[in-house]
């Protein structure tokens, strides 16, 4: 199932601008160095982020995603013909043999149906090459971190109530 705000195609186009901090990708490069990678399956690109940070560091990547208009969007950034992009999930991809199968940030966690996640991890499996690598995250919902989540915490520029209002006709 593709989540509204990456299906529809103006906000895919704003997603990035508005996530920008994106230093929770650095353990996933680091892994795939330090297990020699040279083929990566990105489940659940959204936007190519990822997939293009590991092309232009000479990795293959395949990246996969539901949302049709994320995957438009990550066609259109620099170096995306590096990457082959494919819009579906782990469940529909050609025959592969990738060294990485990663689902960085919230992916695993957004696949909330058990059905969908076991077939998921199917389809990541199968593409996998013998002694390849699975790397996902996920939370602990038992340590109830939204419980800590206030407005006091979230950067200014990314609190609605705090940021400098702007007169009408004022540039962006």
């Amino acid at each position: 199932m593709v989540d509204d705000c990456f299906a529809h195609p103006r906000l895919a186009a704003i997603y990035d601008p508005l996530d920008p901090d994106r230093s929770f990708l650095d353990p996933y490069l680091r892994m795939a160095e330090e297990f020699e990678a040279q083929r990566v399956l990105d489940v659940g690109c959204g936007t190519g982020v990822f997939a293009l940070l590991l092309a232009g560091r000479g990795f293959e990547v395949v990246g996969v995603d539901p949302a049709q208009a994320s995957i438009d969007v990550a066609r259109t950034k620099p170096g995306s013909e590096r990457v082959r992009w494919i819009c579906g999930d782990a469940t529909c991809l050609p025959p592969l043999q990738v060294d990485l199968a990663t689902m960085t940030a919230n992916v695993a966690q957004a696949i909330t149906d058990p059905q969908t996640w076991q077939n998921t991890l199917r389809g990541a499996h199968e593409a996998l090459r013998p002694g390849g690598h699975p790397i996902f995250e996920t939370r602990d919902p038992a340590r109830r971190a939204w419980e800590e989540w206030t407005r006091e915490l979230l950067p200014r520029d990314r609190d609605p109530a705090r940021r400098p209002r702007r007169e009408l006709g004022s540039a962006d």
